[in-house]
């Protein structure tokens, strides 16, 4: 028993020094990177503010199709706050995360005449870390906000391409297709066209990829056991907590700890060494907490660092605007004139606005035709299911698979403002659901189907 809890504590602990370090490495790259003087990327923060006053800030790149809508609005606020680091007293600047934006003004407009005037900033952005600043820094003194997509696009076809290889060279082909398959139908090339929407992909895809290598090294190695790996993930989760709260911008947040454990109930699946429905749950509940704390943490740390810098009413206003985004007014239309929106609107409305985002919707999302269309999609994957199923289900990997792909309507329940409002970037966290949607239809249906017809053969 006190061994049991011996290995239980060190657990813990090891989660924790882990989270620890990570925000420590994360703080010094940011720090590092804060360094760059703003005159080694002041050309190429001007050439990106004549983009943003040249393009619409919630632009389509498919013509009224909600899918595609670009948010050029969140990427100028990091750009202007990027430009607006300070190399005299870096440390403060950083917390602070300060930009230019005048009342009654497009934000745009704010920050062409910062870059062309040398406005002082005037607004304090703390609440979030613009940890990507960790990237797009040493990439403007390269090139501009068009450059750095394009750098950074590239980067994630190519992680996703090697994450799909390395699940198709552990004989998981089924999940290494239906993941690329899952990356098209949530307009995965949509992250060329904003940096806010590429950043958790990039940690999902690199979160994966190690995992899928300790996996690979595992199989490998007979001296690593299951548990082994098992614990590696879960440290892993903490430090995927850390880095998604360190680069996002509430936007897919939980594809970071959903996607790769989904592939990793999959491949334990397909390797014999899935657990009860009941171990398996609470395995993937000490994940999600040790993911949740990590992210939460992170949180916590930058608000105190900022109540540290500001005062303790910079902590006060974070948490508010916290609760705006769980329990926000939300609007019927496009402006506070419309009606608001009660509860059963709200919901139904958050729902069938990310589920529409999946079918290629142009000029009007009808909420029934949403809803029966999804609907209908489930009912014929289940009727594939039911007609065509081995005489033993697994149910452990139906039902952890039901479990994973069912957290992203969790989200949008918790955060039921920001997920109504910005469902044209949230509809994309249901990557993991079209993961476990396909892979139940296909391991328990389709390819009964297939194997039979060959058999006839």
């Amino acid at each position: 028993m006190n061994k049991k809890l011996s290995i239980k504590e060190n657990t813990i602990i090891k989660c924790i020094l882990t989270a620890l370090t990570t925000a420590v490495l994360c703080m010094a790259l940011l720090f590092l990177t804060g360094m760059i003087p703003q005159s080694a990327i002041k050309d190429n923060c001007a050439e990106s503010a004549q983009y943003f006053m040249e393009e619409e800030l919630f632009g389509e790149v498919i013509d009224k199709q909600f899918n595609t809508i670009q948010d050029n609005y969140a990427d100028c606020i990091l750009i202007n706050v990027m430009y607006h680091i300070s190399g005299e007293n870096t440390f403060s600047s950083l917390i602070k995360a300060s930009y230019y934006d005048l009342d009654f003004e497009q934000v745009n407009v704010s920050f062409y005449d910062s870059v062309q005037e040398d406005k002082e900033p005037n607004v304090d952005y703390f609440r979030y870390w613009h940890g990507s600043m960790v990237l797009l820094r040493p990439l403007f003194t390269l090139t501009g906000i068009e450059g750095a997509r394009m750098v950074l696009g590239i980067a994630l076809f190519v992680m996703i391409a090697v994450a799909s290889a390395l699940l198709w060279r552990l004989k998981a082909k089924a999940a290494a297709v239906l993941y690329l398959l899952g990356n098209a139908i949530v307009q995965v090339w949509m992250c060329l066209f904003c940096i806010e929407y590429i950043t958790t992909f990039l940690v999902a895809n690199a979160i994966l990829i190690v995992e899928l290598c300790l996996f690979a090294k595992a199989k490998k190695e007979k001296s690593k056991t299951e548990e082994h790996l098992r614990k590696q993930v879960l440290t892993l989760m903490a430090v995927s907590g850390v880095v998604t709260c360190f680069v996002d911008f509430l936007t897919t947040e939980t594809l970071t700890v959903t996607i790769p454990l989904m592939f990793l109930m999959i491949l334990l699946h397909e390797e014999g060494k899935l657990k009860t429905i009941k171990e398996e749950v609470k395995y993937l509940f000490k994940c999600g907490i040790t993911w949740g704390f990590s992210y939460a943490g992170m949180f916590v740390l930058k608000w105190g660092l900022s109540a540290l810098v500001l005062g303790g009413k910079a902590f006060t206003e974070a948490m508010a605007a916290a609760g705006e985004r769980i329990g926000g007014t939300v609007y019927m239309g496009n402006t506070n004139l419309d009606p608001e929106a009660d509860f059963v609107q709200r919901f139904i409305g958050l729902i069938h606005r990310n589920q529409g985002c999946l079918f290629p919707f142009k000029e009007n999302m009808n909420m029934g035709t949403v809803l029966w269309l999804f609907l209908g999609v489930c009912m014929l994957c289940f009727a594939i299911v039911y007609l065509f199923r081995p005489r033993k289900l697994p149910f452990n990997i139906i039902v952890v698979c039901l479990l994973l792909g069912a957290l992203p309507y969790l989200r949008y329940m918790a955060l039921q403002n920001h997920s109504y409002q910005h469902y044209f970037f949230t509809y994309r966290a249901q990557l993991v659901t079209l993961v476990a949607i396909g892979y139940c239809t296909w391991q328990f249906g389709l390819k009964g189907l297939f194997l039979r017809s060959k058999s006839k053969k």
